[in-house]
């Protein structure tokens, strides 16, 4: 059996759609359930029209995470180990074979935790959405290159089995997880709780895989600004969970992760303030023949690396100048994210 859970606040212009193309996958859930947090639009009436299970959230001040947790309390008794739960967004699209291949995975790695991969609609096209859809692209082909292991569950589309949601409700209630020892799925404790449930999964030792069939459109940060919240969540958050968890053989390739990105800002940094000093010194830039030389290179491998972005993603990379000002961007989100962390100022959702 497979239950699908869509946790939903306001999502009345997507929901209709997510409920049917979940339901004409084809391998469809058996059971559909909209878990509305406090939505005040027409999110409930629309998902029980479409056909789903429609349930409300009590109580609720966890968002997500914690309307999440709700439904997995009720339905966890009446399942399996052997059955499975999806999770996905409200206005996420999950190609359709994503649950019959996911589930083909899953059976042939047992206890492993499917994750999908990020998609974006063919409607997103103005600047600021083809460098983030370049940037997805990438992380596709870095899962590839590790043989679809995938470093973070994503919450767009997830497929679990219920024997290790149980055996990690166990491990937070035990102890043998960091954090409040409350028997809940997803912790309530992180601002990025896929961040934090993946290094959970990940120190039980559960394998987290991402199919390249598994792709699920969603949208991407249609404003700077949004953007700008967004990302800093996601680090600040990413920030916290590994302090929590602390350095250990699960850790250390996020741990270095995050210190190879400071190495190439940092490097980045100083070569810009470097070149801009010798021009304000000298009047001019004369660059070596040598990077010269590798620069058609360096366009090509960028180029290459988006293909499945479609032609203009290409020609975005192809002029360097506006994903060099996107990872100026990322680079501002850090630094003001490692300030947060060393003033203890707190970020909120």
């Amino acid at each position: 059996m497979i239950v699908a859970l869509i946790p939903a606040h306001n999502e009345a212009e997507w929901i209709t759609s997510v409920v049917r193309n979940l339901a004409s996958q084809t391998r469809p859930p058996d059971r559909i359930i909209v878990m509305s947090d406090n939505s005040t639009d027409d999110t409930v009436a629309l998902a029980g029209a479409a056909g789903a299970e429609v349930w409300e959230s009590a109580g609720n001040a966890h968002k997500k995470g914690g309307a999440l947790n709700q439904a997995l309390d009720r339905i966890l008794d009446e399942l399996d180990d052997s059955d499975y739960v999806f999770v996905q967004d409200a206005d996420t699209m999950p190609a359709p074979r994503w649950l019959e291949v996911a589930g083909a995975w899953a059976q042939r790695h047992p206890g492993a935790v499917i994750s999908g991969r990020y998609a974006s609609p063919p409607t997103g096209r103005s600047l600021l959405r083809i460098v983030q859809e370049n940037e997805f692209a990438r992380d596709g082909r870095a899962i590839n290159r590790r043989g679809n292991q995938t470093r973070i569950v994503v919450g767009t589309s997830a497929l679990f089995s219920v024997g290790t949601l149980r055996a990690l409700i166990r491990a937070r209630l035990d102890g043998t997880l960091p954090g409040p020892r409350v028997g809940e799925v997803y912790s309530t404790a992180s601002i990025t709780e896929d961040y934090e449930l993946t290094l959970a999964l990940k120190t039980l030792g559960f394998a987290t895989l991402s199919p390249p069939e598994c792709d699920a459109v969603t949208d991407v940060m249609p404003t700077i600004r949004e953007l700008w919240r967004q990302r800093i969540r996601w680090q600040r958050g990413a920030f916290t969970d590994l302090h929590t968890y602390g350095l250990n053989r699960v850790t250390a390739w996020y741990y270095a992760a995050q210190g190879l990105w400071t190495f190439g800002m940092l490097t980045v940094v100083l070569i810009v303030a470097q070149i801009a000093l010798v021009v304000a010194l000298t009047g001019h830039f004369s660059p070596a023949p040598v990077w010269i030389a590798t620069l058609p290179l360096f366009i090509a491998h960028r180029i290459l690396t988006v293909q499945r972005t479609g032609a203009k993603g290409m020609l975005v990379a192809a002029a360097l100048i506006p994903e060099t000002a996107y990872d100026f961007f990322r680079y501002g989100v850090y630094l003001s994210c490692a300030w947060r962390a060393i003033t203890g100022r707190e970020t909120q959702w």
